[in-house]
C-alpha cells in the first residue's frame, strides 16, 4: 500500500484478494474528524514483486487513473464539507428555543420597533391566558409546533397548520402573517451561527392572494375644523357649556386646557398628516412658527420613543391653520419648554393613544361627521397635497419610504379637463 499525501486529504491505494486494487481517501475534515472512505477501482495492478503498475492499455469503464482519482477525492472531500455546513449545530434544539432566539434578534440586533416586537410576541405567546383565571390565548403557532423539534417540522407541517387558519376563515392578510412570522423564524434559523438548520420548511408554501387596497376615506377640511371646534367645547366629553358648577374651578380650567388640545391636534394632524406616534413624540424644539415647518425625527412606538416609521428625518411645511393652532396651544401656562411635548397629559407626559382615539369618535359624532379613523386625517393631508405638489414633494412631507404609498393619492388629484379629451379622441375617430 502506498500513501500520496494532497493539501486536504490522503490518496491511498488498497489491494484486495484476486489482485483487486482500490483508490481509498483519507482526510481530517473541518470537525477535527478523522475520515476515510472507498473511492473506486484504481488502473493498477500487482507486478508480482510487491509493486502496483499501471497496466498496459487504455483505462477501461469503472476504474480510475492517479490524477483522476485525485479529482474524486477532492470532489469527495468538498461534498462531505457541504453536508456539515447542512448539518444543523443544534439538532435538538426545539420550535421554542428558535422562538426566544429570534425575538432577541429582532429586539437587538434587528432593532425592531417596540410596537412591532409587541404584535410579533403576541404572535407568538403560549396557550396559558395572560390572567389569573382569564380566557385561554388563540396561541395558533405555539399550540401547533410548541415544544416540537426544529428538524422534524417540514413543508408539510406548514401546508396543513396554514390550511387550518384557512378554514378557520382567517382572512388572507392574517394567514399570511402566520405564514411570514413562521417564514422569518426558520430563515434566521438556517443561519449558522443560530441553529444551522438545513432548510426553510415555509419557503415551498403558497402565499395567499391578498384583496386590493381598500379605497381611501379622507375628511373635509370643513370637517376637520367643524370636529375640532366639537373638541374645543368640550362637546366630545360631555361638557358642552361649562355648566359643572360642582367641580372646582381648576378642574374646569384643566378640561379647558385638554378641549383646547385635541382641538389642536385634530387641525395638526388634519393639515400636517403625521401620524400618530409622531404628534405623541413632537416636542416644541421640533416646531418652528417662525419659518412655518416642522421636523419630524421620532414618533410613540406603543409607549416607547423611537424613530419615525422611516427610520429618516423629515420636514414638513405649516399651513396657516397648523400655525394657528400650534400657537394656540402656546398660550397655556405650562409645558411650552423646548425639550416639552407638544400635546401633554397633566403631568406632561405624552398623550394615551387609546384615549386620543376614543375622543376622537366621540368628537366626530358630536359634530354630527361620519366617523372615520384618526389615520384618515393623515390621508386627508396627502390626497390634498397632492392637488398642488407633485408627487416626489408629498412623498418627503408624509415620509414614505416607497413612492408606491404615495401613489394611493393620486385619485384625488384634479383632472378636470379629462373629459373633454376623451370627447375630442373619440370625435376624431368618428
Amino acid at each position: 500500500m502506498f500513501s500520496d499525501e494532497l493539501a486536504n486529504g490522503s490518496l491511498l491505494t488498497r489491494e484486495r484478494k484476486g489482485g483487486l486494487v482500490m483508490y481509498e481517501a483519507k482526510w481530517r475534515d473541518s470537525t477535527g474528524t478523522q475520515c476515510k472512505r472507498t473511492l473506486v477501482r484504481a488502473w493498477l495492478e500487482p507486478d508480482g514483486e510487491g509493486n502496483l503498475v499501471k497496466p498496459r492499455g487504455r483505462i477501461r469503464p469503472g476504474y480510475l487513473d492517479q490524477s483522476r482519482a485525485y479529482v474524486a477525492m477532492s470532489k469527495l472531500i468538498a461534498e462531505h464539507e457541504g453536508e456539515l455546513r447542512r448539518r444543523p449545530t443544534k439538532p435538538e434544539a426545539t420550535f421554542d428555543d428558535a422562538v426566544e432566539a429570534w425575538l432577541e434578534y429582532l429586539e437587538h440586533e434587528k432593532r425592531a420597533k417596540p410596537a412591532t416586537m409587541r404584535g410579533y410576541r403576541t404572535m407568538v405567546c403560549s396557550p396559558q391566558p395572560s390572567r389569573p383565571q382569564g380566557k385561554p390565548r388563540k396561541a395558533r403557532l405555539m399550540r401547533t409546533f410548541g415544544g416540537r423539534k426544529l428538524t422534524g417540522i417540514t413543508t408539510g407541517d406548514v401546508n396543513r397548520f396554514l390550511s387550518g387558519l384557512d378554514l378557520e376563515a382567517l382572512s388572507a392578510r392574517q394567514v399570511n402573517m402566520h405564514r411570514q412570522v413562521l417564514h422569518s423564524i426558520f430563515a434566521f434559523c438556517m443561519r449558522p451561527d443560530t441553529f444551522g438548520l438545513r432548510e426553510n420548511p415555509a419557503s415551498m408554501t403558497m402565499k395567499r392572494p391578498e384583496p386590493g387596497a381598500k379605497p381611501i376615506d379622507i375628511f373635509e377640511p370643513s370637517e376637520v375644523l367643524a370636529v375640532a371646534e366639537a373638541a374645543r367645547l368640550g362637546e366630545h366629553r360631555g361638557q358642552g357649556g361649562y355648566t359643572h358648577s360642582r367641580y372646582s374651578e381648576e378642574t374646569m380650567a384643566e378640561w379647558r386646557r385638554v378641549n383646547e388640545q385635541d382641538a389642536a391636534l385634530i387641525i395638526i394632524a388634519g393639515f400636517t398628516g403625521l401620524r400618530m406616534g409622531e404628534l405623541r413624540a413632537l416636542r416644541w424644539e421640533d416646531v418652528d412658527l417662525e419659518n412655518a415647518k416642522v421636523s419630524v425625527s421620532g414618533a410613540m412606538s406603543w409607549d416607547t420613543e423611537s424613530s419615525t416609521k422611516s427610520r429618516q428625518m423629515r420636514t414638513v411645511p405649516l399651513a396657516e391653520q397648523a400655525i394657528l393652532a400650534f400657537r394656540s396651544l402656546l398660550r397655556r401656562s405650562n409645558f411650552g419648554g423646548r425639550s416639552d411635548f407638544v400635546f401633554v397629559r397633566p403631568d406632561g407626559g405624552s398623550l394615551d393613544r387609546s384615549a386620543v382615539r376614543h375622543r376622537f369618535v366621540a368628537g366626530q359624532k358630536a359634530a354630527g361627521v361620519r366617523v372615520r379613523r384618526f389615520h384618515d386625517l393623515r390621508h386627508t393631508f396627502g390626497s390634498i397635497a397632492i392637488r398642488k405638489f407633485d408627487l416626489v414633494s408629498v412623498q418627503a412631507m408624509m415620509g414614505h419610504s416607497k413612492i408606491t404609498t404615495t401613489q394611493r393619492y393620486l385619485h384625488s388629484k384634479p383632472r378636470p379637463d379629462d373629459a373633454a379629451k376623451l370627447t375630442e379622441l373619440f370625435e376624431a375617430v368618428v
